[in-house]
C-alpha cells in the first residue's frame, strides 16, 4: 500500500516553505548596506517603504525572524517525526528505524530547503528578495510584536547588566577597508585603473608631506631683486611661469612671489623706475614636514598658489604650488607650454631611460621594480647617491640586485638621467 500524501505531509511542506522565507529574509534584509538603504528611502514604491520600515528597528526585527523561524523549524521537525513514524508503523518497521529515518530526512530537508538555499538567494539578490517578502514579514512583525518587544527589552537589560558592548551601527569603514573595496571594484569592472588610482590618492592625501611633492631647490626658477624689467620679461617668456620667487642675494632669502599678471598694466608705461620688490606679494613659508591637506586649506584661506618650503635651518628647500597638490590626486597636468621630457622612456625590452627626479614609488610601479623606499631619499637620484656615497660620473654604473643603473647625464653636481637595465647576475656553475 502506497503512503498517501495526507494533510500532515502538506502542512510539513508549508512549514518548510515558511522556514525558507524566514531564513532567506534574514540574509536578504541584513545584506542591505547603508548605500542601498538610502536608495530605498528615496524610492516611492510601497515595497521599498516596507523594507525601510522593517529595518528601522533592526534588533527587534531580527528577534521576530528568529522567533518565527525557530517555532516553524521545531514544528516541522515534530510533524516530520509523526509522518515517518506512521509510515514505518504501517509497514511493520521498528520505531528505532523510524527515528533514524526522521533524523536524516528532516535534517536534510530543513537544512537544504529551509536554510542553505534561501540564504544563498538572499545573498545574491538582497533587494529583490527583501521587497518580495516584505508584506508577509510585516504581518508577522506586527503579530509577534509583543513577544519581540519583550525579548528586545530583556536583551537590552542583559547587555547592560553584563556590560556587553554593542556593535556601533554607525561605524564608518576604515582606510584599509576602503582600499579593499576599491580593489574589488576594479576586479569587477566597476572602476577603471585611473579611477582607482585617483581614489587611492585621495585616501593617502592626508599622509603626504610637502617634501614628497615639492619642486627641489635645484629646479626652482627664481630671480634676483635687482633684475631689470627687460630681463624679467625675458625670463617670463622663456620659462613661461606665471609665478616666480624673488630673492635678495641668495635663494635662501626669498623676498616675495612675483605674479606675471601684475606686470600687464605696466607694459605701456616707462619701466626704468620700476622696482621689482614693489610688485611682489608676501610669500608663504611652510616646513618640509607640513601635510599637503593642511597646505591646501592654507592656500584656500589666503588665496595663494605658491609656498616657499624651508628646511630645519631656515634655508630654502624648494617650492610647492597648488598645481603640485592637485596633481597628487588627478596625476600630471600638462598645459600647452609644458615641454619637459617624460620621466621615463623605453629604449628596448630590458632598458629604460629614466629621469633621476622620478620618485621611488613611481619607479617601482611603472617598471615593476622593488627599489626600497627610505626617509633618506625620495627619488632615483637620491637612491643612487645613498648607494655609492658620492656624486657619480657620466657613464658610471652601479648594480642593485638584477638591475644596472648607468649615469646617462650628470651636470652641475647632480644626476639628470639614468639608464636602467634589467641584467640578472650570472652565477658561475660549480664546474667552471
Amino acid at each position: 500500500m502506497d503512503f498517501p500524501i495526507n494533510g500532515r505531509l502538506f502542512l510539513f511542506l508549508i512549514l518548510l516553505l515558511i522556514s525558507a522565507t524566514f531564513s532567506g529574509s534574514e540574509t536578504a534584509f541584513f545584506s542591505i548596506d547603508k548605500v542601498l538603504l538610502k536608495k530605498l528611502k528615496q524610492e516611492a514604491g510601497s515595497a521599498a517603504k516596507r523594507v525601510v520600515k522593517l529595518l528601522k528597528h533592526q534588533r527587534r526585527f531580527l528577534i521576530t525572524i528568529l522567533i518565527g523561524n525557530t517555532f516553524v523549524n521545531v514544528t516541522a521537525a515534530s510533524l516530520a517525526a509523526m509522518i515517518v513514524l506512521d509510515f514505518c508503523t504501517e509497514r511493520g518497521l521498528s520505531p528505532q528505524l523510524a527515528i533514524g529515518i526522521n533524523v536524516i530526512l528532516a535534517t536534510f530537508l530543513i537544512l537544504v530547503i529551509g536554510e542553505i538555499a534561501p540564504k544563498f538567494l538572499g545573498v545574491k539578490n538582497p533587494e529583490k528578495l527583501a521587497k518580495a517578502l516584505s508584506p508577509f514579514l510585516l504581518l508577522v512583525y506586527y503579530i509577534l510584536l509583543p513577544l519581540s518587544f519583550f525579548f528586545d527589552k530583556l536583551l537590552a537589560f542583559l547587555t547592560k547588566v553584563f556590560h556587553f558592548k554593542e556593535h556601533d551601527k554607525e561605524r564608518l569603514l576604515d582606510v584599509e577597508e576602503f582600499h579593499t573595496l576599491l580593489e574589488i571594484g576594479e576586479e569587477q569592472g566597476a572602476l577603471e585603473e585611473d579611477e582607482k588610482e585617483m581614489l587611492h590618492s585621495i585616501f593617502e592625501f592626508g599622509d603626504t608631506s610637502v617634501r614628497e611633492i615639492m619642486i627641489p631647490r635645484t629646479d626652482v626658477v627664481c630671480i634676483p631683486d635687482d633684475i631689470t624689467f627687460s630681463e624679467l620679461i625675458h625670463v617670463i617668456k622663456t620659462k613661461r611661469h606665471t609665478r616666480i620667487p624673488v630673492y635678495s642675494e641668495t635663494i635662501d632669502s626669498i623676498q616675495g612671489i612675483l605674479n606675471a599678471k601684475d606686470l600687464l598694466p605696466l607694459m605701456s608705461q616707462s619701466t626704468e623706475s620700476i622696482k621689482i620688490l614693489d610688485l611682489v606679494r608676501p610669500p608663504i613659508y611652510v616646513p618640509e614636514s607640513k601635510k599637503i591637506d593642511d597646505l591646501l586649506r592654507l592656500f584656500q584661506k589666503q588665496s595663494q598658489h605658491m609656498a616657499i618650503v624651508v628646511d630645519e635651518y631656515g634655508g630654502t628647500s624648494g617650492i610647492v604650488t597648488l598645481e603640485d597638490i592637485i596633481e597628487e590626486i588627478v596625476g600630471e597636468i600638462h598645459d600647452e607650454y609644458d615641454n619637459e621630457p617624460s620621466l621615463f622612456r623605453k629604449l628596448d625590452d630590458k632598458t629604460y631611460l629614466v629621469s633621476a627626479k622620478i620618485d621611488i614609488a613611481s619607479l617601482n610601479d611603472h617598471l615593476e621594480m622593488q627599489v626600497p623606499e627610505s626617509d633618506e631619499y625620495d627619488t632615483l637620484g637620491g637612491f643612487i647617491l645613498e648607494q655609492i656615497g658620492a656624486l657619480p660620473h657620466e657613464k658610471e654604473s652601479i648594480r642593485y640586485e638584477n638591475y644596472l643603473f648607468t649615469m646617462d647625464k650628470v651636470e652641475k653636481n647632480r644626476i639628470v638621467l639614468v639608464k636602467v637595465s634589467f641584467e640578472p647576475e650570472v652565477v658561475p656553475s660549480a664546474g667552471a
